[in-house]
């Protein structure tokens, strides 16, 4: 194995590695047993400040105002995808474009607790081109679309068009490009790809969106309560907000979402060029369409792949193993992944096509 260790895991992902050192630091143990940021109340004023900071923070990079709310909460993408239908969608009926695996999934779920309408799917073409969007429902409550699909390795350069509320979810591309996050009505990301550690979901709501929710839902499943307690209904992942504190101040010394674009766009196009280049590995999604965050590809022969893995591995290139829903490999370029991660992998790439090819 090679001295350094470069991590292209789809999430929980890397974390830049100042973040961790500070992390490190924070909670490493002292001679007069002062509580780590992790062992104290959320309740104080050391934990309070964090979270202040950190809600300022991130309304600063989504450009956002008091028309929205920022919410801090837990349970992932998985959550919202029933969270969302059950107080925005009552008594209407949601839309959902679909561009891969989770989409699917958010539409499942939305299906469970009401009808839900598909405008537009790419299902056909096997998930290689984003989606159309068809008739919208005459009582659409909003519609629905995954930014970036972490597995088909997908992604919408901006939100669609309508004239209905969004709702995104940007789980694998938060904060990974300025973006206009003021447009939508809804937007949800869980932190464990570009803002640190799983544990945390940064929920964002238009407040006008609130008067849909009905009163007979569970305190805790009702948006409101969330609003109301400043994301701290129950005792949040306190660990998971400091990491994501000091993930965003790591963003800002890098020159901000501006500067981490530019670096997300090198590594991707360097990465593709040298899928593109060969004829021994392949990525068949429509060069418009192709994610940023995530990139899936494949080697002439299936057979081949488990020996890519373990061969990587060994290379000190880890996370290359392709979701099992579409088999393949997968390179995740959260932003924590420098560009000579992507140099050392299109260099293992090269030698294993050397080998096999």
């Amino acid at each position: 194995m090679s001295g350094v260790i470069h991590n292209f895991s789809a999430g929980p992902a890397m974390l830049p590695l100042p973040v961790r050192e500070r992390v490190a630091e924070a909670m490493a143990p002292r001679r007069d047993r002062t509580p780590s940021v992790a062992e104290i109340s959320h309740r104080g004023g050391r934990f309070l400040a964090i979270a202040e900071e950190l809600q300022a923070r991130l309304a600063e990079f989504m450009g956002l105002g008091d028309e929205h709310k920022i919410l801090l909460l837990q349970g992932g993408a998985n959550l919202q995808f029933a969270w969302l239908p059950m107080n925005l969608a009552v008594g209407r009926t949601p839309a959902y474009l679909l561009s891969g695996h989770w989409g699917q999934k958010a539409l499942a779920e939305a299906g469970r607790i009401g009808p839900a309408a598909v405008v537009g799917s790419s299902e056909e073409s096997g998930f290689r081109e984003l989606p159309e969007i068809g008739h919208l429902p005459v009582d659409c409550a909003y519609l629905h679309f995954t930014g970036n699909e972490t597995i088909h390795g997908l992604q919408f350069r901006n939100p669609p068009a309508a004239a209905v509320p969004l709702a995104a979810d940007l789980s694998s591309e938060f904060l990974s490009r300025p973006y206009p996050y003021a447009d939508l009505g809804f937007a949800y990301a869980g932190a464990q790809k570009n803002l640190g550690i799983a544990g945390l979901t940064v929920v964002v709501i238009r407040q006008d969106l609130l008067e849909r929710i009905p009163d007979d839902l569970p305190r805790y499943l009702d948006y409101r309560t969330w609003v109301t307690g400043d994301s701290m209904y129950n005792t949040p992942s306190t660990l998971a907000w400091y990491v994501a504190l000091e993930t965003v101040r790591w963003i800002e010394s890098c020159g901000g979402l501006g500067v981490i674009e530019e670096r997300n766009q090198a590594k991707a196009a360097r990465l593709y060029q040298a899928i593109d280049d060969s004829d021994f590995y392949s990525n068949s999604v429509a060069e418009e369409a192709r994610s940023q965050m995530n990139v899936p590809f494949w080697t002439v022969d299936e057979a081949l792949v488990s020996r890519f893995v373990a061969a990587a591995e060994e290379a000190g290139l880890q996370g290359l193993k392709g979701h099992r829903a579409v088999g393949g490999l997968r390179a995740s370029l959260y932003n924590a992944v420098d560009l000579d991660a992507v140099e050392a992998l299109v260099e293992f790439m090269q030698e294993f096509e050397r080998r096999h090819g």
